[in-house]
């Protein structure tokens, strides 16, 4: 197995131990993530800000395309490492791990691109904040 595979899958199980649901390996997969008893609760989505109601705006992942590319935005100011956003992640529609990108917080601004050469249907992207989690959004190519 390698790393990222094992990751998800102790993600998974975490996840359900924090929760008390049982989560099949193939539940992000089958399931309507963004409008799951997760959202809300263990990650933020637009719909489901949980905790973090008026946090929203600042983020969320946006996203804009221009031919293969894929710009993902956090309207987020960074903060020296007090308060930045950490990265971008970048998963298909069965949440397999395509990309990543890591900020520094003294230098970046929170916007990442990622080349989607091969890829269509829906796509998700995860912005993680030092202070407010993670959150998710979903766009169809």
């Amino acid at each position: 197995m390698n790393r990222r595979d094992f990751f998800k899958q102790s993600t998974v199980a975490g996840l359900a131990s924090l929760t008390g649901i049982y989560l099949p390996k193939t539940v992000l997969a089958e399931t309507d993530i963004m409008n799951s008893s997760l959202a809300g609760n263990v990650f933020y989505t637009e719909n489901n800000p949980g905790r973090w109601n008026k946090k929203v705006k600042g983020h969320l992942p946006t996203f804009s395309l221009s031919g293969k590319n894929l710009e993902i935005t956090t309207g987020h100011e960074m903060n020296g490492y007090e308060h930045y956003i950490i990265k971008h992640m970048l998963f298909d529609e069965k949440f397999n791990f395509l990309t990543e990108i890591m900020f520094n917080p003294n230098s970046d601004a929170p916007i990442s691109n990622h080349n989607i050469s091969g890829f269509s249907n829906k796509i998700y992207a995860l912005s993680l904040c030092n202070k407010h989690d993670a959150w998710i959004n979903s766009y169809e190519i």
